[in-house]
């Protein structure tokens, strides 16, 4: 070969080799943020948009700021409560549902007195455990911090006020009163699976021995009189953690006698939704309602049901509501509507908010929806407000305690989205009911939930959205119910 055709053969290889490597860095540089971008996502997941995550949050287009509408409005308003609802797994495998609510009335009852309520569904067992309670509740006005404060044993006080405990001026002069309050470490750290209840693992913040003597003789010990509830935003030093939450929240059930309790941390991982688009609802003659939600935040902790205790993890959902749909000064008085209410999360991260009313005395379906319309959530955390939407009831269930019908199966669509769901109780009897000699909780309840008691449960959904196949869960509240099962909305099932 010649030197000239040498020359030639040798420019020839070094540029297939140069070609050779300049394809191998456009290949790097093809691949390398898409790598980036994986691993973002394995470490984040979808919830990498955050920059709705701070104090203060004002979303646009509502008068709603965070943390300060997190926290108690007074008495400004009618009524007010804060919600959570629960989709837990526990170590063992075992699947719960549980929801909470404390509420502030402005009742025609008696004053200065609230309400907290507490429900845990045992999905393999069918069963339910709940705790209702009178008690104080003390609250924030700029941030969320709820403490309440109850009488442990209803039945045994029931004439006893939990301020005049405390307060010893309020104590009738024949009688003293002496206070001992032990301070107890409340932890949300997980217990031990399968570990029975000890003083130790109670998680109640404050515990209060009363000794009262009469006319100072026949001094007595009620032991663990006071107990108490907390709901609060996290804290780093003096910093509130934004949107980051501790509840700890007991009680012995109803049903069984035995501790109940739930010990939990939450961090929200979407922004907040503004229900009905701006957070003001007008629900024509019965009034208004300030309204938002968080629809989706982890939870780590753990629940005792039996006085059995593990570790869970899971999702939440939190509600808070603040308004004048409350009347002290009409009969039926306090709520007059009833309402089915549905909180769904989809496992493709969308999350719908969705509830019909009834006004309470005719039982007519109205045409106000309790949510302003179906609130959609995205899987990038942006909402929409659809309004062309229906709930058709599938089937009833008889409650044969209380002699009332609940629709138990519902079929829900809506045209825009061409959202298809179907709405199933996990099981049938989870009804919020309150003990017969807790006369005055029941005359309390009575002003929010016909007779009162409500149907609230764990549901699982399936269906499609836009042809797509999705499932999922829901917590489903039923204040609205029937006498018999001949309402035109309710079609009649197997009990």
């Amino acid at each position: 070969m010649n030197e000239r055709n040498r020359l030639i053969h040798k420019s020839r290889k070094t540029h297939i080799r140069l070609k050779g490597i300049l394809s191998l860095w456009l290949f790097v540089l093809m691949i390398v943020p898409n790598i980036a971008v994986s691993a973002e996502g394995n470490v984040d997941h979808e919830y990498s948009n955050r920059f709705w995550k701070h104090y203060p949050y004002h979303p646009p287009g509502t008068d709603i700021v965070f943390p300060t509408d997190e926290g108690s409005h007074d008495e400004e308003y009618k009524i007010e409560w804060w919600y959570a609802n629960f989709h837990l797994i526990g170590q063992s495998g075992h699947e719960y549902g549980a929801f909470v609510a404390f509420y502030q009335l402005n009742s025609t009852v008696f004053e200065n007195q609230e309400v907290r309520i507490f429900s845990i569904s045992d999905i393999a067992s069918e069963k339910i455990y709940s705790n209702a309670q009178i008690g104080t509740l003390t609250a924030s006005n700029d941030h969320l911090d709820l403490n309440f404060k109850y009488i442990k044993n209803n039945n045994e006080n029931a004439n006893l006020n939990c301020n005049e405990i405390v307060n010893k001026n309020s104590i009738p002069e024949n009688q003293e009163i002496y206070m001992k309050t032990k301070y107890v470490e409340t932890t949300t750290k997980p217990m031990n699976q399968n570990t029975p209840i000890t003083t130790t693992q109670s998680d109640t913040i404050q515990k209060t021995i009363a000794i009262v003597s009469n006319n100072g003789n026949d001094r007595y010990n009620t032991e663990e009189l006071l107990q108490y509830d907390h709901w609060c935003t996290k804290i780093n030093g003096q910093d509130l953690l934004p949107f980051q939450y501790t509840l700890v929240v007991g009680g012995d059930s109803q049903q069984d006698s035995k501790p109940m309790k739930l010990a939990v941390d939450m961090d929200c991982l979407k922004q907040p939704l503004i229900v009905g688009g701006d957070g003001l609802l007008d629900l024509g003659g019965y009034g208004f309602s300030f309204y938002y939600s968080l629809t989706k935040l982890t939870v780590t902790g753990s629940i005792m049901i039996h006085g059995i205790a593990e570790e869970v993890t899971g999702y939440a959902w939190i509600d808070h509501q603040w308004g004048n749909f409350f009347d002290k000064n009409q009969p039926p008085y306090g709520l007059a509507l009833t309402y089915e209410w549905f909180s769904i999360q989809l496992d493709d991260n969308r999350d719908i908010m969705v509830a019909d009313t009834w006004d309470r005395v005719t039982g007519e379906k109205n045409d106000q929806s309790f949510t302003g319309g179906m609130n959609l959530l995205n899987s990038d955390g942006y909402s929409e407000l659809l309004e062309d939407y229906t709930i058709t009831p599938q089937a009833s269930w008889n409650d044969t305690i209380d002699h009332r019908f609940y629709s138990s199966k519902w079929h829900i669509i809506e045209t825009s989205k061409s959202i298809d769901l179907i709405v199933t109780p996990v099981f049938l009897d989870q009804v919020m009911r309150v003990k017969e000699n807790y006369l005055l909780l029941q005359r309390l309840l009575e002003e929010l939930f016909p007779g009162a008691c409500f149907w609230e449960g764990i549901c699982t959904v399936s269906g499609t959205i836009n042809g797509f196949s999705v499932s999922g869960k829901a917590y489903v509240e039923l204040t609205h119910c029937c006498d018999d099962g001949d309402n035109t909305d309710i079609i009649p099932s197997e009990r």
